[in-house]
């Protein structure tokens, strides 16, 4: 489909050097006073090019974005799949700033190189060729001037900007990809990091990385401010060129005059391809860099021959175990609980009690030993289809009740999904809604309160067949008898499970206690 944007492209780029050289021949035939015939020819022709430009550039749009957002589809679609089908290890490797930024900014960019530069690049070649055998046709010697240019043009100065700006590029993308690692870090150990006094220090790390970008980004302008005069420079020495020709083959009656217009007409739209093309050349570096980090992307892979796959977790047992986003602040905890028991995780804030509930999710790389019969969970592949919770702020889809609670389980029927919404008392406003479960929630579930929210969240992953069940700060913000209710069933409802909670207040009904200290 993209062949075909191209020639759609190159023919209406000729469709322009068509439309000026006609419009030339007729004003230049109609001072001559021929027969009318002659000019209604012109006419025609003048005609059917402007109109089959405008059409052809039409079509090449329609062609060219459907096959561009046709890959963008696909190439969307096969990360998603590669992310929910893979472990918990390859989910954690791609929670990571450079490789956000890589799913979401340079997937949309590595599409938008063939818009914006394959695309230009083609239909600027079949186009400066077919109008250098026009040149040709009007006068051979204009290929003296046309060759050498389209040389330059089309081979010599698109390697050149390609080389210098890919290389700075490649400059930019890495400081880039430094500063986004350095952003998640700083965002999602803020707590922590005000707590223990490096706040400072990080928010001085973003600010030198800025700087070092900026600088970048200008060393790049000014090169492409030099390659750009270049390009102008070959572009008018080549107008000037060919409308000398066109003077020396009239004054000399080589020519006659109408050839004259056409020779002096062409070269004026001949490069109209170039400076579409151009602009976007000079930026190719970054997209072309985009490219790269798409590839390096779908190729990764995460090595599982030292992956094991547990049937269930019957036990956790942590010693000396300890989490962090970035620097190390937590006190080590130790703890053991087996299938049927509970434990509460209380600590003040700051302690690291959410981070510890990211690590048992293997959401966060952990030191020290978590093992289950005797192996660590960090071997274990499928590790998220065995242990699920809630974090501080669990996200609520765009999407119906059904939908987002199915993500938990799948296979779960309708009274599977009511009976733990009963448990955190949003049966009836569920059956309020309209369309009750098959009501839209809007993003990030506006319809609901925050409370309410979090409610959702808790019965989501209550409605899991997963052996772990992490709560953090799953009653926050109730009121103190609905919050009473709710801790009493949860603790009913996962008593054949292993059961975490981290909060600051209540769950009074848990016997085991981890209090977690700075």
């Amino acid at each position: 489909m993209m062949l075909i944007a191209y020639c759609l492209s190159a023919a209406a780029f000729i469709g322009g050097i068509g439309l000026t050289v006609s419009s030339g021949w007729l004003i230049t035939m109609a001072a001559q006073h021929p027969p009318i015939l002659t000019l209604s020819v012109a006419i025609v022709m003048v005609r059917f090019f402007g109109l089959s430009r405008s059409a052809a550039r039409y079509a090449e749009r329609v062609v060219s974005h459907k096959a561009v957002f046709d890959r963008l589809s696909a190439l969307r679609t096969n990360l998603y799949n590669r992310i929910t089908s893979s472990s918990i290890r390859f989910v954690r490797e791609f929670n990571s700033g450079s490789t956000v930024k890589a799913i979401v900014d340079d997937v949309e960019r590595a599409q938008e190189y063939q818009l914006r530069i394959t695309l230009p690049r083609y239909a600027a070649i079949i186009t400066l060729i077919t109008g250098a055998f026009l040149g040709w046709w009007v006068s051979p010697r204009s290929l003296v001037i046309t060759v050498p240019a389209l040389i330059l043009l089309l081979i010599v100065l698109p390697f050149l900007i390609s080389r210098v700006c890919e290389e700075q590029a490649r400059s930019i993308e890495g400081s880039e990809n430094k500063y986004s690692r350095a952003l998640e870090e700083s965002t999602h150990g803020i707590v922590e990091a005000q707590i223990y006094g490096y706040l400072d220090q990080s928010i001085e790390m973003l600010h030198r990385n800025e700087i070092e970008i900026q600088k970048l980004e200008k060393r790049l302008l000014a090169k492409i401010r030099l390659l750009s005069i270049l390009t102008q420079l070959v572009i008018s020495i080549s107008l000037v060129s060919l409308s000398y020709i066109a003077w020396q083959g009239r004054s000399q009656s080589h020519i006659p005059a109408v050839q004259v217009a056409m020779l002096i007409f062409l070269p004026l739209v001949l490069f109209e391809a170039i400076t579409s093309w151009y602009p976007n050349l000079f930026a190719a570096g970054k997209l072309l860099m985009s490219q790269h980090s798409v590839d390096q992307l779908l190729a990764r892979e995460v090595r599982q021959e030292n992956e094991k796959k547990p049937a269930h977790i019957s036990a956790l047992i942590a010693q000396d175990l300890r989490v962090a986003w970035k620097q190390e602040f937590m006190q080590p905890v130790n703890f053991s609980l087996v299938r049927g028991e509970a434990m509460v995780v209380r600590g003040r804030s700051g302690s690291g009690k959410s981070t510890l509930a990211m690590g048992l999710l293997g959401l966060l790389e952990y030191s020290g030993s978590l093992t289950n019969g005797g192996q660590e969970l960090k071997e274990f592949g499928d590790l998220s289809s065995h242990i699920v919770g809630t974090v501080q702020q669990s996200h609520i889809f765009n999407t119906s009740v059904r939908e987002n609670m199915k993500i938990a389980s799948p296979q779960a029927s309708d009274d599977e999904i009511m009976q733990v919404l009963r448990i955190v008392e949003l049966e009836s406003l569920i059956n309020e809604l309209p369309g009750k479960l098959d009501c839209i929630l809007g993003q990030t579930g506006r319809i609901f309160s925050g409370g309410e929210a979090k409610r959702l969240a808790v019965s989501r992953a209550l409605l899991s067949t997963a052996d772990v069940l992490i709560l953090d700060e799953p009653t926050e913000h109730l009121d103190s008898a609905l919050a009473a209710r709710i801790e009493e069933r949860i603790i009913e409802f996962a008593r054949e499970k292993i059961l975490i909670v981290v909060t600051h207040s209540g769950w009074h009904g848990i016997d085991k206690t981890l209090l977690m200290e700075r």
